[in-house]
């Protein structure tokens, strides 16, 4: 029988990490919801600087929590049930991004969020499509930061694929996995060049549950219709070749076509683009071969 939990946003951590206490132990399959916190740009809001926050605690996550039974080498599969979010925050930094040197002063602007729409001005709006910025589990060494980069486990990934109706597979790196998530954003452009998006707290539902052979080394993300295959490293070059390097062992090892036959459909059909900016992230994705 499925479990539910409920963890509040005050059960929260600035990283992933193994010597950090679990808030929560669950026993898998389970459904579980964080509520996350958007109190470092509320502080922004009211006159703090980046200084007083510091860098080191501004992208806080909820969690970790403790899942019984995992151990190294396991997967973490998360099918996202719902995500809610309230008021929106637009903060433009100066220096970040790559429209960062159009100003010189930080500014930032509280978005209100009626129905399925973010209000920017009274005559701008966007559509509300809420995903989840930064999601992962505990690294066997150190701290692994919640701003950037990313890493294998997860972390600050920001893929806007990440939303209602997606199943986030992770690779669990220690004992119980220790999951963390946070950093919800009400919308998102693809790769966010801009490093921030429409900010925001609320709420996701997950549905965790564990797998055992799936011998997955990087994230990977299943959506209607595909599955997107996630490298990550220092450089794009790089990491597009982690991306392919696992397309082309989805085809041939999941799908089961001939190593030919994987790199035809991977010319045809297999596609790439990015994914936030605290790493190099690439994202090849994969359609499903019809009968």
């Amino acid at each position: 029988m499925s479990r539910e939990y409920f963890i509040e946003k005050e059960h929260h951590a600035f990283a992933l990490d193994a010597s950090i206490p679990p808030v929560l132990s669950v026993q898998a399959p389970c459904t579980i919801t964080f509520e996350t916190g958007d109190v470092s740009y509320i502080r922004l809001y009211n006159g703090e600087t980046m200084e007083e926050i510091g860098s080191e605690t501004f992208n806080m996550v909820t969690g970790p929590v403790f899942v019984e039974g995992t151990e190294a080498g396991d997967v973490l599969r998360l099918e996202i049930l719902d995500i809610t979010v309230n008021t929106a925050w637009a903060i433009w930094f100066p220096g970040a991004g790559v429209l960062g040197d159009k100003i010189t002063d930080l500014q930032i602007k509280k978005i209100p969020i009626e129905g399925d729409w973010a209000l920017i001005n009274d005559n701008l709006k966007v559509p509300v499509e809420p995903m989840i910025g930064c999601v992962g589990v505990a690294p066997v060494e150190d701290r692994s930061s919640t701003m950037e980069p990313a890493y294998p486990w997860g972390g600050n990934m920001d893929l806007r694929e990440l939303t209602k109706g997606a199943v986030l597979y992770l690779p669990v790196q220690v004992p119980g996995a220790l999951l963390s998530m946070g950093d919800l954003h009400a919308a998102q452009g693809a790769g966010e060049a801009t490093d921030v998006a429409l900010e925001s707290a609320g709420e996701v539902t997950v549905k965790l549950s564990i797998e055992k052979d799936m011998n997955l080394k990087y994230p990977r993300v299943r959506t209607a219709g595909k599955t997107i295959c996630v490298g990550i490293s220092d450089s794009l070059e790089e990491a597009a070749q982690i991306a392919y390097d696992q397309a082309y062992d989805l085809l041939v090892g999941e799908f089961g076509l001939t190593p030919f036959d994987a790199y035809a459909y991977s010319c045809a059909r297999v596609g790439i683009h990015f994914g936030g900016p605290a790493s190099a992230i690439v994202l090849a994705e994969v359609p499903d071969i019809a009968d």
